[in-house]
């Protein structure tokens, strides 16, 4: 194994949650760990997203822990500017970002045709990023590995993918290298996936590790318990029936639809709540359910819901489900009167037909808008999360007459004793370094983790390189 001088930058995720991009320098060669979209107020979103603070063309290698857009989603802008290396996934994780870089073109495009014709008298006009060929491009590159695969992405480096049970696909990256010091071992969890999950197996700890980049979502707070989840939602649904409103879910396309349609079915097939119209509105969501489906029966998922599925027959419940995926039928529930429970993209609010769902309905007092995902600082869903009384969608205000509730149950990252236990676990023997997080949950974990006798924990501030030796 070559020596070499090994770095690490943070250009994402580094005191805030979403937009990943962590690069690592092994010598003259250098590997992009995810590259992924920051969400949050448009204005403050182009800012971060539009130009990178290293040479895209300077880059020799991508590793891609999952298809989160806020871990994949500036891939094709990379490409577009410049980079042409190869795309290391695994092979979920592949087929998935196929189908979210893609989505993440064309609602680029819709939003911001929407956005330029109802702002065409002010002469105000927004330009997507980057457009489907962009993606695929960006697709073009990509070259899948199953987990536990050793691989060389940059001569000297090893690695391999490890189940970090976050979403379908994901993956912790390990790097093996050579220093001057000796021999280094580096960690990169992506989002870690929480011990109790309603699908997928829980991730192992790697051993012998110097280095851990990790993320701190949750790092100041636990969640609510799983089984509150389905409680909870037969209430609203109740709720909903009664009053002949819309329950409406913004909600992330990949893992969080699936979990909530899994509950629903659990539901519906134990008769523990009216039935009432379900409708998944969202083009990606639509294709993404279909590949859980498809492998429902694979180690991804853990042995309870296996076990569910094989008796269900079908956990994702496409027989009394409307999967939605043109136009037209999305805009028929405007007109539509409840009650029903609408699931659409995006989790934040920041893009998608949600959008519309919400400009038709947060006037109304018989609508109930449920947050089940993190709701990022700026973004409409944080606002609408905090009980601002008016918000703007599409640069239009509109007056919030609809109840709003938020479920923290369905969180697919680890909380902060999942956290604490699987550092712990892992112990690694040189540094933490905490990313992905805010600076309220960094400042905490890192608090627990000295109490535990975890040393070296470093908070890295956005752009700052360290040397691990």
């Amino acid at each position: 194994m070559k020596n070499h001088t090994l770095k690490i930058a943070f250009h994402g995720a580094a005191g805030e949650v979403t937009g990943s991009r962590h690069l690592v320098t092994a010598g003259d060669k250098t590997l992009l760990m995810d590259c992924g979209m920051f969400q949050g107020h448009r204005n403050d979103a182009a800012l971060k997203n539009r130009e990178f603070k290293f040479p895209p063309a300077s880059v020799d290698a991508v590793l891609l822990s999952h298809a989160h857009v806020d871990h994949c989603g500036l891939l094709p802008l990379l490409f577009k500017n410049g980079c042409d290396a190869p795309i290391y996934a695994t092979p979920a994780t592949a087929e998935i970002a196929g189908i979210m870089l893609a989505d993440s073109a064309r609602l680029q495009e819709a939003d911001a045709r929407f956005y330029n014709k109802i702002h065409a008298a002010e002469g105000l006009t927004i330009e997507p990023m980057y457009d489907e060929d962009d993606a695929n491009k960006a697709m073009a590159q990509f070259k899948p590995l199953g987990y536990d695969t050793v691989f060389e992405p940059i001569p000297g480096v090893t690695a391999r993918f490890q189940n970090a049970g976050h979403v379908l696909g994901s993956s912790m990256i390990q790097l093996d290298l050579g220093t001057g010091a000796g021999k280094r071992r580096l960690v990169y969890t992506g989002d870690l996936g929480r011990a109790e999950t309603l699908l997928l197996d829980d991730p192992t700890a790697p051993k012998n590790t110097d280095y851990l980049v990790i993320e701190s979502t949750y790092g100041d707070r636990l969640h609510e318990p799983l089984q509150d989840a389905e409680g909870k939602l037969v209430e609203l649904i109740k709720t909903t029936y009664k009053e002949g409103g819309k329950l409406l879910i913004p909600s992330f396309a990949l893992e969080r639809t699936q979990e909530i349609i899994f509950i629903l079915d659990k539901i519906r097939r134990y008769n523990l709540a009216p039935e009432l119209p379900v409708y998944v509105d969202s083009p990606m969501a639509v294709s993404l359910t279909e590949i859980f489906n498809k492998h429902r029966d694979s180690f991804f998922f853990d042995e309870k819901f296996r076990d569910y599925a094989k008796t269900d027959g079908d956990p994702f419940g496409f027989d009394f489900i409307r999967y939605l995926r043109s136009k037209e039928e999305s805009q028929t529930l405007n007109n539509k009167k409840g009650p029903m429970l609408i699931i659409s993209a995006s989790g934040m609010c920041e893009g998608g037909r949600v959008l519309h769902h919400l400009r038709n309905n947060i006037g109304k007092d018989n609508t109930t808008i449920l947050l089940v995902g993190y709701q990022a600082a700026g973004t409409l869903g944080r606002r609408i999360q905090d009980g601002e009384k008016k918000v703007r969608i599409f640069g239009m205000e509109y007056e919030v007459a609809a109840r709003v509730d938020t479920m923290h149950s369905f969180s697919s990252h680890a909380d902060k004793n999942d956290l604490l236990a699987f550092i712990k676990a892992v112990n690694p023997a040189r540094g933490v370094f905490l990313v992905h997080g805010d600076a309220e949950a960094r400042a905490e974990l890192k608090l627990s983790l000295e109490a535990q006798g975890i040393k070296n924990v470093v908070c890295p501030a956005m752009g700052e390189e360290f040397e691990l030796n």
